[in-house]
């Protein structure tokens, strides 16, 4: 071995720990780029749907479709629907929200961004559905007082006749939403 000016055998052990980092990271790095390869080929189909944007809406009606399999159907196009679903649904902006309630009901508390659709007035025929919710297809989640309340099943049933098709009710209505502590406009 050669000595340095003091004598001393230089130390290589830094050189190879240097050395050895390199390689441990251009393997990391090698193995990321083949992970990400691998990766990128197995799931093409569905990288390919999310840059053509077809991915999201393809997840929102798998969504619907479970939220609707899980609620008790009442008649065709119109199911229960829980607090739960309607809170993803809600907070996924995949549903319009129906108040059944009176104007004076609905302005004095209500589910916010709900629109109001007085069931009374629904049923007499003075306000046409069509002017206010124009998509038939929409996800429609009406609603009322909850429990003995039958408001919301009114209008679902009515709008259900017009052609709307996917109608759901809010059992629990306007207070079980309230309870949750969910967004509302007071």
């Amino acid at each position: 071995m050669q000595q340095n000016k003091t004598g001393c055998v230089p130390d290589t052990s830094r050189s190879r720990l240097v050395f050895s980092w390199r390689l441990i990271i251009k393997d990391c790095l090698y193995f990321v780029a083949l992970t990400i390869l691998l990766g990128g080929l197995l799931n093409y189909s569905l990288l390919a749907k999310a840059f053509d944007g077809t991915l999201i809406p393809e997840i929102q009606q798998n969504q619907l479709a479970v939220i609707k399999s899980r609620n008790t159907q009442l008649d065709a196009g119109i199911s229960f629907i829980n607090l739960v679903d309607a809170k993803k649904l809600y907070d996924d902006k995949l549903a319009i929200f129906l108040d059944a309630r009176s104007l004076q009901e609905y302005e004095t508390a209500h589910i916010s961004s709900a629109i109001n659709l007085p069931a009374r007035e629904l049923l007499k025929g003075i306000i046409d559905p069509i002017k206010i919710i124009p998509d038939k297809a929409a996800v429609l989640i009406a609603y009322c007082d909850g429990g003995e309340c039958e408001l919301g099943l009114d209008i679902a049933k009515v709008l259900s006749k017009h052609g709307y098709q996917n109608m759901f009710i809010l059992g629990e209505g306007y207070p079980g939403w309230e309870a949750a502590g969910y967004p509302m406009d007071k």
